[in-house]
């Protein structure tokens, strides 16, 4: 039977680990076991009666709290539950059970780095899939376009518009037609701003060269783009450019 010292020989290699990094390992552990119910003292005591070659005695306390937090967390995650009329006892849920490969745990961290609540609709369906596969930079340059392509419809512009002139003009404080009305000038201009140099640093430069992006990068620039998305749909949504505005996932 796997116990969790087949993944941490030593303490301190168990309090060097993360909520997510130990929860995923005891998530292995528990999908070991033969029992469909568990307890926590099924996973802990065998880190202190390991024949002698168990953690030292004086650091109990601070490896428990450790342990709670990945328990805590494989909870929150939808991973596990405590058992239905079992007092004190636990078992995986059907997400918790799913999880078997390496490649499914991948794909889960992957997932939680950029998760569909945080998403527009059209970048959940059309961006995710790609960031998932690691193709980040891809992902990247898709959730920009999906941007651009937006603000254009919504302004009637033509498609040789592109890029960071077609948001200088969109969101001109004052002429544009996705302008923010009753606001000052300099809210106005901020707001060219930051549309025209999100464009211009997540979109073009991949138009032109290999970028390469990070996980994390990766999904904090999507999150940028479905926030620029959903507001420049609400916009123009208010002024009557579009007859409706898509929700995010």
């Amino acid at each position: 039977m796997v116990s969790l010292m087949d993944f941490f020989p030593n303490a301190e290699a168990f309090l060097a680990a993360g909520p997510e990094d130990l929860g995923l390992v005891l998530l292995r552990v528990v999908q070991g076991e033969r029992q469909s119910k568990v307890h926590e003292s099924t996973f802990l005591m065998p880190l202190w009666n390991a024949n002698n070659a168990g953690y030292p005695r004086h650091m109990k306390e601070p490896v428990e709290r450790i342990f709670a937090e990945a328990w805590q967390w494989l909870q929150n995650e939808g991973l596990l539950m405590p058992a239905p009329d079992s007092n004190g006892w636990y078992c995986l849920t059907r997400k918790g059970v799913a999880l078997q490969s390496n490649a499914d745990l991948n794909a889960y961290r992957h997932g939680n780095l950029l998760p569909v609540s945080l998403l527009h609709a059209k970048l959940a369906e059309k961006v995710r899939p790609m960031f998932m596969r690691g193709d980040y930079d891809v992902a990247v340059f898709q959730a920009f376009k999906e941007v651009e392509v937006a603000v254009r419809i919504a302004c009637k512009f033509d498609n040789e518009l592109l890029g960071t002139k077609l948001m200088r003009k969109a969101f001109d404080p004052d002429t544009g037609p996705l302008r923010w009305e009753g606001v000052v000038l300099s809210e106005r201009e901020a707001l060219a701003h930051l549309y025209a140099g999100a464009i211009g640093h997540s979109k073009n430069p991949q138009s032109h060269r290999e970028v390469q992006l990070r996980r994390t990068q990766a999904a904090q620039l999507i999150v940028l783009a479905s926030y620029l998305l959903e507001e420049a749909e609400e916009t123009a949504y208010v002024k009557g450019h579009i007859s409706q505005a898509i929700a995010p996932a």
